[in-house]
């Protein structure tokens, strides 16, 4: 009897296609479950781990403490999660509510292959503000391009924000302040650059020597904790659609137009020894803001929230609790 492909060829076509398709999708969902579960210390044991549904998709943020809120936003580079700020966040839990989401694109968050800009993530964190904290105006503390994020959040809704806390912001235009962050340029060859990302820059080696070269200040610092979460971080399914998006839209986290709309009080950390960045940066943000401070920190680095959390805990901490009276009369 002849085989059912010999007699009905376009069939064994359509059944071999399907085989194929079944194997592809076999293969994508083994892919994401080789990706390893990201470690749980990403976030402190106290904190609990919550989902909010936003405009842009779900955000995982972790909460704990009761009190007024803050609110802590990490920058955008290689890895990068609310881990950015877990050393320092859990020192406020006990006289805040302290919320840290992982944006869109990254950590725990969802991560859609279609490119965000500046708006998209200000648009998901008014969703994650309205769910969580309703009409309650917060701390937003927030750090690199999440500061400029945050900026942009204080412009639109200055009804959502309190007072911001602003450590290196930038909108990481040149390639040195990219280089800093571990981000590269997406290549003009389809797929080449995603396969680098995955075999070369996602990896624990390559990780580890970025921050020793551009991240931290003393490389001595950089623990096996902060390598296994940034890496098992930037190997999550879909994690290079948020770096290739920033790359491509980074230019929308210039907000130096909306400046002079932004009421709050501001007060602006800076590292003194992140690689590329420069006081100057930091000196022309504070002119154009109504009610702007500054404190220079010397011996800080890019990633000073990982590298010396009591320093920068300090520092917030001065400003969140202390006394704004002055600030504020500015």
């Amino acid at each position: 009897m002849c085989p059912i492909w010999k007699r009905k060829p376009f069939l064994g076509f359509g059944i071999g296609v399907g085989v194929l398709g079944a194997l592809a999708l076999a293969l994508r969902h083994r892919q994401r479950r080789d990706q390893g579960r990201i470690p749980d210390q990403i976030s402190p044991a106290i904190f609990s781990t919550r989902v909010a549904a936003t405009s842009q998709g779900e955000i995982v943020y972790h909460i704990c403490g009761s009190g007024t809120p803050i609110v802590f936003l990490h920058g955008f580079f290689l890895g990068a999660s609310s881990y950015e700020w877990s050393k320092v966040y859990a020192q406020f839990a006990l006289r805040h509510e302290v919320i840290a989401p992982d944006l869109i694109g990254f950590g725990e968050s969802e991560r859609p292959a279609e490119a965000l800009d500046a708006l998209d993530h200000v648009e998901s964190l008014v969703g994650l503000l309205h769910e969580v904290v309703g009409t309650r105006p917060v701390t937003l503390v927030a750090s690199g391009a999440g500061a400029n994020v945050a900026l942009l959040l204080a412009a639109r809704h200055p009804e959502l924000i309190a007072r911001l806390e602003l450590f290196l912001p930038s909108s990481l235009q040149d390639e040195a302040k990219i280089r800093t962050m571990g981000l590269i340029g997406k290549s003009r060859i389809p797929g080449i650059t995603r396969l680098v990302y995955r075999r070369h820059l996602a990896q624990p080696s390559f990780i580890r020597g970025w921050l020793s070269r551009s991240g931290f200040a003393d490389p001595q610092k950089i623990t096996d904790e902060t390598v296994d979460v940034l890496s098992t971080c930037a190997q999550q399914y879909g994690a290079e659609h948020a770096i290739f998006s920033f790359l491509k839209n980074r230019r929308s986290f210039d907000v130096s137009s909306r400046l002079a709309d932004i009421v709050c009080p501001v007060h602006i950390l800076w590292p003194g020894r992140a690689s590329g960045f420069y006081p100057a940066e930091v000196t022309a943000l504070c002119r154009s803001l109504p009610r702007a401070s500054m404190e220079v920190l010397p011996e800080a680095s890019a990633f000073a929230a990982m590298e010396s959390p009591a320093e920068i805990a300090a520092s917030l901490s001065r400003w969140i609790d202390g006394d704004l009276v002055n600030l504020q009369s500015d």
